[in-house]
């Protein structure tokens, strides 16, 4: 089992909430953070960090579909 530190936010504003994910595998993690991203009509975007580095940006569209990338050195 990995931690997940998941960072949500609205677009354009720093973090707003921010929790622990315990998953399996980062696939796993992912797929409930686009669950709540869809959910959610607060929340626009999130980033998800292992060990403290980034390693997914999750962000929903104007309909609700939440998609996901890869993500960058946290210090960049």
């Amino acid at each position: 089992m990995t931690l997940y530190t998941v960072r949500y936010s609205a677009r354009g504003t720093g973090v707003l909430r921010t929790e622990s994910v315990v998953a399996d595998e980062a696939q796993t993690a992912i797929a409930q953070v686009k669950r709540r991203l869809g959910a959610s009509r607060t929340f626009q975007e999130a980033r998800v960090f292992e060990d403290g580095e980034l390693r997914f940006n999750v962000s929903t569209d104007a309909g609700g579909v939440a998609t996901a990338g890869g993500g960058t050195s946290p210090r960049s």
